[in-house]
């Protein structure tokens, strides 16, 4: 009777447990994180007898969580890669929705600016035309600084995120470290590690991968070693490393990220992938930066190549033109350890590019490093004041006193926007007129003659009017001969380069002549027709020339001028590229974005599969456990009624 009864109370036992689950697993079914668990029974030892091995009963082999390492990892691996391409596409957006707007971005302020140029052009002695070519001008330079500053707070927002994403990542650290310490504690005590103490340990590496890449690898005591980033080793056992956000030794508004491990801090900055927190450096670095230095490099190009026309025309008051817009210097950022200097200007702004550099000194030779793409840029020139380093539209000057390791990094745009602002106050120092006019001599006999010009570069202060002689003489000579008769000393014919070119010249009707006028700048003109031998052209001072337009006609066609990008764009194409690039980043950040999380939909599905709880099928369960617990019960019942009739017939 006594096998009996125990094999009705093993199996009590074992549906009893197994009742204790299947309630566990209801109450836990909104349970974030949580496992599935089931009992696995282990038929007991049987009983030898004569007639043969009679069985004893059932044990209670384990609790255990329905759990699959490779579907979680899956999880935690699509979750990463839906979180980076998320934060990537939804800071994206903030910048393709503002720079793309008519309103808020440049595009209808860097026309009504030109057009107010053109109303110059078209009346340029009026004082009401220029005075709103003046405010235009304020409104482009007011534009351009307040989206520089809308760019700053951004960066500021990402810093701030990047500060709370580190330290959401070491509270997991830590946590992950404490559940580690536990699950040491019971590492081959009866009933193993509890399943729930499991469950929290793997919602927290769940939780870490919002943040960045995850690997794990279980040890032999159960804990779990967590690796994130491309393998950055953050938790071991019971230690955990922290992660830090701290400046870049250069450039203090560049945040990077360190690990301290073993009291030595290691910068992990560009192996912190995946997750949120990658997401965020990318957008900053593939964004972000980009998107700021194209428009300070658009900030530049305007500033430079208006300023360089506005100095070879002359205003109201036949004053030669000064610099229009105050421009940008390129960044320079050193550590406090360089032993030498380094300046840097612009050599061409069309040869501008948005990316930033890194400048070195091993001890005997300087090299330039494209930061964006890692490439090496050669640098043409010696770097010294009269024959500098030039490489990407910069000139680079090194000082002396550099010392191995000296190290530069160069930002040529990033100031760009924020520094432009407009000189000109007063409407009247609108440059409009050209300082050279040009005339045909009152006795020609031929039809030769000369294009109204311009002065196309300007190296002085000095007018025709204050030199000696104070107008130049062209004469037409027998044998189609263009020759310098009087002229301030040194004036020359030179070529397209600039180069000098002995007087006279071939005539040749149609073609553009340029001549180097010290002290002024270089003039070219056109001569056309057939010119007689003795023939004369005089380039003399514009003197009272305030209803002469051709400079303002000239700043009005720098609009629809190829000045940028190598000479292929004009300012609307540069900023339209601009437009384009955020544009195409966010959309293919968002396509990246809805696939990863239609992979993450299946993955969370099949995990669920394996782990969720489903509670028609623990109901279902509920009832056949709880029938085999009283079909246990029956069996003692059944063996105690047998017992009460064996001492019955006994007493008998």
């Amino acid at each position: 009777m006594a096998s009996i009864i125990n094999t009705g109370i093993s199996a009590l036992n074992a549906f009893k447990r197994q009742l204790e689950t299947t309630g566990h697993n209801i109450a836990n079914v909104n349970t974030e994180g949580y496992s599935r668990q089931s009992v696995q029974f282990a038929t007991r030892p049987p009983q030898s007898t004569a007639q043969g091995q009679i069985g004893s009963g059932v044990d209670v082999a384990s609790v255990y969580r329905n759990y699959d390492q490779h579907l979680a990892t899956r999880v935690r691996d699509y979750t990463s890669s839906y979180e980076e391409f998320n934060v990537y596409q939804q800071r994206a957006s903030q910048i393709d929705n503002v720079v793309a707007d008519a309103s808020a971005g440049l595009s209808d302020t860097l026309q009504q600016f030109f057009a107010s140029v053109n109303d110059v052009a078209d009346d340029p002695t009026s004082i009401p035309a220029r005075s709103v070519m003046l405010n235009r001008a304020d409104q482009l330079t007011d534009r351009f600084n307040a989206l520089n500053r809308w760019f700053e707070d951004i960066r500021n927002q990402v810093n701030s995120d990047l500060d709370r994403e580190v330290n959401e990542i070491n509270a997991l650290a830590q946590s992950l470290a404490d559940v580690n310490s536990r699950i040491g504690t019971f590492n081959g005590a009866v009933g193993g590690i509890p399943n729930d103490i499991l469950d929290e340990r793997d919602k927290l590496i769940d939780e870490l991968s919002h943040y960045t890449n995850v690997t794990t690898l279980q040890q032999s005591d159960g804990s779990m070693n967590v690796f994130v980033g491309t393998g950055q080793a953050l938790v071991v056992g019971t230690n955990y490393s922290r992660l830090a956000v701290v400046n870049n030794p250069q450039a203090t508004d560049h945040k990077e990220i360190v690990i301290q491990q073993s009291g030595v801090t290691v910068n992990v900055t560009s192996q912190m992938t995946g997750g949120s927190l990658g997401g965020l450096m990318r957008f900053r670095n593939e964004v972000l930066d980009e998107s700021q230095n194209a428009l300070g490099r658009m900030a530049i190009g305007i500033a430079s190549f208006f300023n360089g026309e506005h100095r070879t025309g002359l205003d109201l008051d036949g004053q030669l033109g000064g610099d229009f817009f105050a421009m940008a210097s390129p960044q320079v950022l050193a550590p406090a350890s360089n032993a030498g200097s380094v300046s840097v200007g612009f050599d061409d702004p069309a040869d501008l590019t948005t990316h930033e550099y890194q400048l070195d000194f091993n001890g005997a030779t300087w090299s330039l490093t494209d930061l964006n793409s890692g490439g090496s840029v050669t640098m043409t020139g010696a770097g010294t004041a009269g024959n500098p380093f030039v490489a990407d539209g910069m000139s680079i000057v090194v000082g002396a006193g550099a010392a191995a390791g000296d190290t530069y990094l160069l930002r040529p745009t990033r100031a760009g926007a924020n520094d432009i602002d407009l000189l000109v106050s007063n409407a009247r120092d609108i440059a409009a007129a050209d300082v050279v006019s040009t005339s045909n001599g009152a006795a020609n006999t031929g039809t030769g003659s000369i294009g109204a010009g311009a002065l196309t570069t300007r190296s002085g202060n000095t007018k025709l009017a204050s030199m000696a002689p104070s107008s130049i003489t062209l004469t037409y000579q027998a044998g189609n001969q263009l020759a310098l008769t009087t002229a301030p000393a040194g004036t020359q014919f030179v070529d397209a380069n600039g180069a000098a070119l002995a007087s006279p010249v071939a005539f040749v009707s149609g073609q553009t002549y340029r001549v180097s006028i010290p002290n002024l700048g270089v003039f070219d003109f056109e001569m056309t027709g057939n010119p007689a031998a003795n023939d004369t052209f005089t380039l003399a001072d514009n003197t009272g020339g305030v209803g002469d337009n051709r400079n303002a006609r000239r700043l009005a066609d720098m609009q629809n001028t190829d000045l940028m990008l190598g000479g292929t764009a004009s300012f609307a194409d540069t900023y339209g590229a601009l437009i384009a690039d955020v544009g195409t980043k966010t959309h293919q950040a968002n396509n990246n974005a809805t696939v990863q999380q239609h992979l993450l939909g299946q993955a969370e599905a099949a995990k669920s599969e394996v782990s969720g709880v489903n509670l028609d099928e623990e109901a279902a369960d509920l009832v056949r456990f709880q029938q085999a617990y009283q079909a246990a019960a029956q069996v003692i019942s059944v063996a105690n009624s047998l017992f009460d009739s064996l001492l019955g017939a006994v007493r008998r």
